[in-house]
Parts: structure tokens; sequence; C-alpha cells
């Protein structure tokens, strides 16, 4: 149960989670089958157990109609230009996470994928942290922006003075205050760059980072738990959209 100090500060902040879902057919670049699982979970029910009261909204291309969430459909989405690159869709959702944040009315906007799995009241922290610092991101399984590129799908090259030396982040949960100025310069900056060189959301952070002078508080790994995590202790959020997470905390998905 909430304690009473939780109560008050959650009392006093409007909390918007986002969602961004395009293309009709469900795909999890993960591995995980989750086409017979409802378009948002299990991050949807699992969030709700812990934030009743917040808003839902889901950004998409198609009417995504689930009780208790906003759709916000989108008739003409950015990128079209660009909609023959094989990861167009993931490109797609990855803008509308960084616009729908940039979008909400709410104190605290939280943009998470739909593969995630809330594991317990530690999900709370998410709120002040977002509430301290302005606006977060978590911890990616990679370390530099030069492995990021050399191991992973969908990259571009970070040809900046850094050399890729940079730290890379992951894509969800990813949060915004609304008062946070610095947030807004970055998530615009992540906007810009995906709308000019679509690529990995790891790759467009970074480089919005390095334009813009901008940096956002990295979240621990137990916020968003992926394939090679598991069993690193005080987990929060899984990335259950990796079966081997999923079958590790025994989450039937």
């Amino acid at each position: 149960n909430k304690d009473e100090k939780l109560n008050q500060f959650l009392s006093e902040l409007s909390i918007e989670f986002i969602f961004s879902e395009f293309n009709e057919e469900r795909v999890n670049a993960g591995g995980a089958d989750l086409s017979h699982h409802l378009r948002l979970d299990p991050s949807l029910s699992t969030l709700k157990k812990y934030f009743p009261d917040a808003k839902y909204t889901v950004y998409s291309d198609f009417d995504l109609k689930i009780k208790g969430v906003n759709l916000k459909k989108v008739e003409k989405p950015v990128l079209q230009d660009k909609k023959t690159l094989k990861r167009h869709f993931y490109h797609l959702a990855d803008y509308y996470k960084f616009k729908g944040m940039l979008e909400s009315e709410a104190d605290i906007s939280i943009s998470i994928d739909s593969d995630m799995f809330v594991l317990n009241e530690n999900v709370y922290s998410l709120i002040y942290l977002t509430e301290k610092f302005g606006f977060c991101v978590p911890n990616s399984s990679a370390q530099s922006m030069n492995f990021e590129v050399e191991t992973s799908l969908d990259t571009s090259p970070v040809t900046d003075e850094s050399k890729g030396f940079g730290t890379t982040c992951n894509i969800t949960p990813i949060k915004q205050k609304k008062k946070s100025q610095s947030g807004k310069m970055f998530y615009e900056k992540c906007c810009e760059i995906m709308e000019k060189e679509p690529s990995r959301a790891s790759i467009v952070m970074w480089k919005a980072a390095w334009e813009s002078g901008v940096y956002p508080y990295f979240l621990p790994k137990e916020f968003c738990v992926c394939r090679g995590s598991e069993g690193l202790g005080n987990e929060v959020i899984l990335h259950v959209g990796h079966p081997t997470v999923a079958e590790f905390y025994n989450v039937k998905i």
C-alpha cells in the first residue's frame, strides 16, 4: 500500500502514459509473440495496477480502440518519404514517443513500449526521479555508441567529435517533466533528427544530446531489464518482449 506521503505526492501531479503503435500487425523486435494479447499489454494492465488514475494515450495510424485509453489517430504520419526503409514502423513509433511527451499537458509524461511488465511498487520512484531531474531515459546493456553501432540493427554512423564514445541508452520507458525546458529541447531535437535521418532510437537520442548539449538523467537497468540482465536484483520493470526475460521471471505472455 502506498504510504501517506506518496499518496500526497501523486495526488498533486497529473501523470500520462503514452504508447505509440504503428502498423496494424503487431511485430515485436525482441522476438516474443504478442499477437494474441491486447495490443498494449502487458504494459497497460500492469501499469494500471499502480497508476489507476493516470491518463493513458496511444498514438496510432489505425483505429486502436481500447477501453480507458485515449486514441490519437495519426492520419498523416511523418516520414512518408522514407517509408521504404525496412524499419519504417519502428521509426514512426519512436518519433511519436518523443512527440507524445512534447504534446502532453500532464505534469509528468512517460512513453513506454507495450511489451513491459511492472513488477512492484518501486515503479513510483520513476515519478520522483522525473520530478527531480526533469527528463530521464533507461540505461542500456550496450556500453558506448561504438558498441551500439557495431552490434545493433538499424544504426547510422556517429560522426561527431566524441568518436562514438558517448553512452548509449534504451527507449523504454522515457520520461519528461512538463516544466523541464531541457527535456523539451532534447525531445524536440530527437524529433528533428528522426525526421531528417531515421535510425535506431538510441542513435537518434545520442545525436540529439550532442547537438543540443543537454543530457537526460540515466535510470539504472532495473527499470528496463532486457536480455542479458536477468537476475540482476531489485528489478522493477521487465522487458518481457525478450523471451529469455519472460522465461527467467516466469511471466506468461
